[in-house]
């Protein structure tokens, strides 16, 4: 096993960054990080020399955003998932009509759509009625 614990030859912290750089996505680059530091004073700063990452950092950085990665694609997962889909919005609708912190129902809310069914129903009762009279 090679030095760096996983098997393979050792590699320098600039091979470990293209590679992890690479497998995030990121545009890929030879050149040193740069820091900007800005002095206390408001004035412009400088670009400087970030102090170099050991292979260990990096690899515990590509780790990192493995994990985060990983746990974002889950939630996503999750909040696509038909059943909690259909759950949610079932929960949205509910609270509409019925006041979620006493399980009262808002007949405010219901009321008025009672009406319109009930309105519905006459109007397309009474639309048969006056198609049916026409027809004798």
């Amino acid at each position: 096993m090679g030095e760096n614990g996983h098997g393979g030859p050792e590699r320098s912290a600039a091979d470990l960054e293209r590679a992890g750089r690479a497998a995030l996505g990121r545009q890929v680059t030879v050149q040193a990080e740069k820091t900007r530091v800005e002095p206390a004073d408001g004035s412009s700063g400088a670009e400087v020399n970030a102090a170099p990452r050991s292979p260990q950092e990096i690899e515990a950085d590509i780790e990192r955003a493995r994990t985060s990665l990983a746990a974002t694609l889950d939630e996503l997962v999750d909040r696509v998932k038909p059943a909690n889909v259909a759950r949610r919005t079932s929960d949205k609708v509910r609270a509409q009509f019925i006041d979620t912190d006493t399980g009262a129902p808002r007949m405010e809310r219901i009321a008025p759509i009672a009406g319109a069914a009930v309105g519905l129903v006459v109007l397309v009762a009474l639309l048969k009625r006056r198609g049916g009279d026409k027809k004798k």
